[in-house]
């Protein structure tokens, strides 16, 4: 895809800067096998959430429309079979709306000549998950048992990736679609605008917010582990997505 446009999504700052570093590190691998390379990728950030992540992604493809997507980020798992840093692919992605129901259930494409996949699974745990759910709030393992209720195929849980490949979907943009398995299905997470607050914030103002919630900030110590392991197999899997679409030339 030499000289095409490829981006990268991600919803928390997190998650900007391991796909970022992920970059560094394609473009330092190429540097010392001496191979030269237009690379043409930047990483997006889509903001936290159904409605905000749809509106990011329009405003974006009003300046730019990319060749290939990466949607992808960290997930909470639902089926109690996946742990801290299982990568799945989704086939299906729902949108759970106000009421606890299945609104929607898109399909999401295959793109087969992509081979990343294959160098994920020599290192990996690699799943296909049959659905992806993208919920309005953070779920405790007891609603992720109320998820399984509803469709025993949902396997982890987001909060953007349904407006990701719906809009991507409608404007006919090729994408491709991982998550990577943040939280287990017995783990309390803490809420999404929480964690995101404490990683935008500085000093006095990070203090304050810490002291100001101090269940969530105890639920953080707890996870910051997970959080580590997830946020590595998230920037390899990035290294391994870009070596699979840039395909450099020698000098």
């Amino acid at each position: 895809m030499e000289g095409k446009l490829i981006w990268m999504l991600a919803a928390f700052r997190l998650e900007e800067k391991a796909l970022g570093k992920a970059l560094k590190k394609a473009l330092k691998i190429m540097d010392k096998q001496r191979v030269t390379a237009h690379i043409p990728i930047e990483v997006k950030s889509t903001g936290v959430g159904i409605k905000k992540s749809r509106i990011m992604l329009g405003k974006y493809l009003e300046h730019q429309k990319p060749d290939l997507v990466l949607i992808t980020g960290i997930a909470g798992a639902v089926h109690p079979g996946l742990k801290v840093g299982d990568i799945v692919f989704p086939e299906k992605v729902c949108l759970i709306d106000d009421l606890n129901k299945i609104q929607k259930i898109l399909d999401v494409q295959k793109l087969s000549e992509l081979d990343f996949r294959y160098r994920l699974e020599k290192s990996k745990r690699v799943h296909t998950a049959p659905i992806l759910a993208t919920v309005r709030r953070t779920y405790h393992p007891e609603d992720k048992d109320f998820l399984r209720k509803l469709n025993p195929d949902i396997y982890a849980v987001d909060m953007e990736s349904y407006s990701l490949v719906d809009a991507l979907t409608k404007r006919k943009i090729p994408f491709v679609f991982l998550r990577v398995i943040s939280d287990p299905y017995d783990m309390k997470f803490p809420k999404d605008d929480f964690i995101d607050a404490i990683f935008r914030s500085k000093g006095v103002k990070r203090i304050l917010i810490l002291c100001c919630h101090p269940i969530l900030f105890f639920r953080l110590v707890i996870i910051i582990p997970a959080m580590l392991k997830s946020l590595r197999v998230l920037k390899e899997s990035a290294v391994a997505f870009i070596s699979s679409v840039v395909k450099p030339e020698a000098e």
